[in-house]
């Protein structure tokens, strides 16, 4: 590769990633951005990215590097690699050493448990250094999530793959190829680790990166692009979906519960994505259980029990026929279903009334709150992406109160400040997946308040009335 093909290939490359990460808005001036970094050629290719552009993108860049106690010295060696690295760019590094640590390694350990164990770290330093995470997962990456979701049954919601930006996580390198980013190391010199254990085939993601990809190639050269091209469409029409389930279930709702005649008139997808969203705050949202509420729904009658203390059942007034959601004490009031969290207000079941204002950040200055309070409910609207629901609670939820550095399951955090197991379902919250960014009655997460590189604010108002 002669010179101009190198420098044709870097420009073309940071043309791509800066054009992406503008239209994703994945960083703000200011922002501090850790990269985490194993050695390999994505990852390198991504620092390499983050230092060479932080001016344009006005960012701080450090990295991160984990070792998962699983692979000895060859895993030593890949941290040394990247130390060496980092010196001689004069980029801050945290490493994370799972033994050193005290963790305890499994006998058998997977994909799932290593990439637990990642994560947290990830969560962890994010907090204490209030910054967020790049990650180098590339198109390649999200054409192997999406195929391997489809193999294990994922729904609509699992074909959005991999998002671009999601609570503290950014991924710049979701427009570019393993090829591409391989291609840009080389144009700019830089040797990567390879990591041994992504040759073998015990893992179900590497056999689907040696068989199912290259097989999906020969059919069309661009089958990664065009499988991210895909996702990105899924993870539009996911947001729709979420949109017109939520307004279906407040057309429906009544004291009790949902009118059936209205559930049973809605197209099929906006139903099927209405009845999941029932189903979600109570348990995993299994397609069988989605599949048997909605055959509830349809054929008039029936009860369908998801937990020992929850079942929805149809029951027969002299209005019509309801949806009711029932527990040993009787009728609950049906929760909020999610909805894209948008300026406006949003009366909620159970008497929650909550405001959302965006105002720009000098007027929020003249008329800052006065209590400390308030304060918690105000953030930078930049910080909030584009895919925050309004709900209510999900398994798998965690929230990392303001003020400090530990994400903890919201189960955890409503045993800790003694909210009552009654008032749990019908609580609203905002949330970035599965991480709560604002929570009824504690405020906005950890890391999302405004500071002097905010341009508008985010402010709730919240009320709560009694019901009769």
């Amino acid at each position: 590769m002669n010179g101009t093909d190198c420098e044709r290939i870097i420009t073309k490359t940071e043309q791509t990633l800066l054009a992406y990460v503008k239209r994703q808005g994945l960083f703000r001036p200011g922002d501090r951005v850790i990269a985490a970094c194993s050695g390999g050629a994505d990852s390198m290719a991504l620092l390499l990215f983050l230092l060479r552009c932080k001016r344009e993108l006005a960012i701080e860049v450090l990295a991160t590097h984990v070792d998962h106690g699983l692979r000895g010295e060859a895993a030593r060696a890949d941290a040394r690699f990247v130390a060496r690295f980092c010196q001689s760019k004069g980029v801050e590094l945290f490493l994370y050493d799972a033994r050193r640590s005290g963790v305890t390694i499994p006998d058998h350990p997977g994909e799932d448990w290593a990439r637990r164990l990642r994560y947290a770290w990830f969560d962890e330093l994010a907090a204490r250094e209030e910054a967020c995470i790049a990650t180098a997962h590339t198109l390649s990456d999200q054409a192997e999530t999406l195929l391997l979701r489809l193999a294990r049954g994922t729904g609509l919601h699992g074909l959005g793959g991999i998002l671009p930006r999601r609570g503290v996580y950014r991924r710049p390198l979701l427009c570019l190829s393993r090829a591409e980013t391989e291609a840009y190391c080389a144009a700019l010199g830089q040797s990567y680790v390879q990591d041994e254990t992504n040759d073998t085939d015990l893992f179900a993601r590497n056999r689907i990166r040696h068989e199912a990809v290259p097989a999906l190639r020969e059919v069309n050269p661009a089958a990664e692009r065009c499988i991210a091209r895909l996702c990105t469409q899924m993870q539009e029409l996911d947001s729709w979906l979420t949109a017109e389930s939520a307004a279906l279930l407040q057309a429906a709702a009544t004291p009790r519960g949902y009118d059936v005649q209205t559930l049973r008139e809605a197209d099929g997808p906006v139903l099927t994505a209405a009845l999941h969203s029932l189903v979600a705050p109570v348990r995993d949202a299994e397609e069988k259980y989605v599949s048997l509420l909605r055959f509830l729904v349809l054929k008039g009658e029936g009860a369908l029990q998801l937990t020992g203390d929850v079942t929805y059942k149809v029951q027969k007034y002299s209005e019509g026929r309801e949806l009711v959601r029932l527990s040993a004490a009787g009728a609950l009031p049906p929760p909020a279903p999610p909805q894209p969290a948008r300026p406006g207000i949003y009366p909620l079941p159970g008497g929650y009334t909550q405001a959302h204002q965006v105002e720009k950040y000098e007027d929020f200055l003249k008329n800052a709150p006065i209590f400390k309070k308030d304060l918690n409910c105000c953030a930078d609207y930049a910080k909030i992406s584009k895919n925050v629901l309004l709900r209510t609670r999900q398994p798998g939820d965690d929230y990392r109160p303001r003020g400090r550095h530990l994400r903890k399951t919201l189960k955890k955090y409503y045993n800790e400040i003694a909210v009552p197991s009654a008032e749990r379902p019908l609580l609203p919250l905002l949330a970035d997946g599965s991480q709560v960014l604002w929570l009824w009655g504690s405020g906005f997460a950890e890391g999302l308040a405004p500071d002097r590189y905010t341009r508008e604010v985010l402010i709730i108002r919240t009320e709560k009335t009694e019901v009769s």
